[in-house]
């Protein structure tokens, strides 16, 4: 690439000014508005026109995964930025391999220049482009004193028995700053005592959850926002020694000043009862070769408003067996679940569109502002409002035929036997459309941005970790339902 002649181009350069700052760095003088208004007069001094200023606030320089410097790197790789100009090198990153990749694999690479104001050096010129592999070798020289400096301060906590810190204290606990010591949280405590109760009684953890989810118990999660309980928290609580009174760093527990919340005969038969759990769930994996779905119980054909069946329609091949999702108007196997027996709308592989679904889940996860995408797009061709019309005309043709079967009982024309028997799985159906019913009126309060990007956050280890029950209650929590209309699947998000 030929070297740019700036008194030549100048006039024309289009620069992005990057400014990142991490929270300690606010109070040392590098805060935003300050490489900004310095950036800005270099810019005008050397009469280049901003294309645009990408600030990372509160990010360390540790890591590429920064959304300003993202922005960045797609905008100079479409062309639209001549030069990229910052502060001082370490801005951009405080990594060696990171710092030269950038310059050379990313800003070169697509004929952009890199420029440091406070080093006034450029990749323009071979002295600026010799110096940049020298400031990179200290940069990621500081980066490792303060990592082995960080490093070595939570050690020296944890053995002193304090809290290293983190985002969010151990959930029943809070953190007293004065004395630098965890206390206990009593409703908290409460909380995780009521759960450990329940759990030794042989409540198994959804219930559990569910119990606490109808009396409002709730958590201090990361930020201190208020959570639900789920089952991922209820066994990392029993299973964490920081309630027997310890704390862990590198993988070593030390003896802490926390008052414990578990005796050690609690936490060992917590112990026990979870691993008999867990092999009990491994040999029923074993024993059983019923195929379980992700997306069972909560897609619906949009053509007739029949629910679709899952695991129907298997096929082999090759030894593999294929299963499908299918409306139960199309298969006919539970007359009572048929809408329109004409209905033809598409059988769906399951691995297919248990996939297309898993991905959005996952895209939702890594990128914050497809939030934003979900949240303003308009679906014109459902809508929920019509759905729960559609089940509370249901609920009230059952009440209907329940109360002419009581008609029928009254003037003798039936006997209770008989009335029973018509009438329990008309009970049953009623049942079970209310409780559908009663999730999609509550997805009228919807979730938050922040709890949203949470629980997506837990997908990949619930994915990872290969337990449905864990898998099912991330897609259950975040989508109210499904439906399909032959290759078009419409996403009811509980957020959206």
């Amino acid at each position: 690439m030929k070297a740019k002649n700036l008194v030549e181009v100048r006039n024309v350069l289009r620069v992005a000014l990057y400014i990142r700052v991490s929270s300690q760095e606010q109070v040392e003088g590098y805060s935003i508005s300050e490489q900004t208004e310095r950036l800005k007069k270099y810019a005008e001094a050397m009469s280049w026109d901003i294309y645009k200023i990408y600030v990372d606030p509160g990010y360390s320089g540790g890591n590429m995964d920064r959304p300003g410097l993202n922005e960045m790197i797609k905008d100079v790789e479409d062309g639209n930025i001549d030069t990229v100009v910052v502060y001082k090198l370490d801005r951009l990153s405080r990594s060696q391999f990171d710092t030269l990749y950038l310059i050379e694999k990313v800003f070169l690479a697509n004929n952009t220049d890199f420029v440091s104001m406070t080093e006034n050096f450029s990749t323009n010129t071979p002295l600026g482009r010799a110096m940049i592999g020298f400031l990179a070798v200290f940069a990621q020289l500081e980066k490792d004193k303060i990592n082995e400096r960080t490093i070595m301060g939570k050690e020296a906590r944890a053995k002193e028995g304090k809290w290293g810190g983190g985002s969010s204290e151990p959930v029943g606990y809070d953190y007293n700053i004065v004395t630098q010591e965890l206390e206990v949280n009593e409703y908290e405590k409460i909380q995780i005592l009521e759960a450990v109760d329940l759990f030794l009684a042989g409540t198994p953890l959804r219930t559990i959850c569910r119990i606490f989810s109808d009396k409002g118990y709730k958590y201090r999660g990361k930020c201190k926002v208020l959570r639900e309980w789920d089952t991922n928290r209820l066994k990392y609580v029993f299973k964490n020694r920081v309630y027997l009174g310890f704390i862990n760093y590198g993988g070593k527990w030390y003896p802490a000043n926390h008052t414990p919340i578990l005796t050690e005969e609690t936490f060992n038969k917590l112990q026990v009862l979870l691993g008999q759990r867990a092999d009990m769930y491994e040999e029923h994996k074993k024993k059983c070769n019923e195929y379980t779905s992700y997306l069972g119980g909560f897609i619906y054909c949009k053509k007739c408003g029949a629910k679709y069946a899952k695991g129907t329609g298997t096929t082999r091949k090759k030894g593999v067996y294929n299963y499908y999702y299918s409306c139960y108007s199309r298969t006919k196997r539970v007359a009572k679940m048929v809408k329109d027996p004409n209905c033809k709308n598409k059988t769906w592989r399951m691995d297919d569109l248990d996939n297309l679904i898993i991905e959005e889940i996952k895209k939702l996860a890594v990128d914050p502002e497809y939030f934003h995408v979900i949240k303003n797009a308009k679906n014109e061709n459902s809508d929920t409002p019509n759905k729960i019309d559609i089940l509370t005309k249901e609920i009230n043709k059952l009440d209907d035929q329940i109360s002419r079967f009581m008609d029928l009982y009254g003037i003798g024309k039936f006997t209770i036997d008989q009335v029973s028997s018509k009438i329990d799985p008309l009970n049953e159906q009623k049942k079970a459309l209310e409780k559908e019913l009663e999730g999609l009126n509550a997805t009228t309060e919807k979730m938050s941005q922040e709890e949203t990007l949470e629980i997506a956050s837990t997908f990949a280890e619930a994915l990872e970790g290969g337990d449905i029950n864990e898998i099912r209650l991330v897609i259950e929590t975040l989508i109210s339902y499904l439906e399909i209309d032959n290759d078009d699947v419409y996403i009811h998000w509980k957020f959206a």
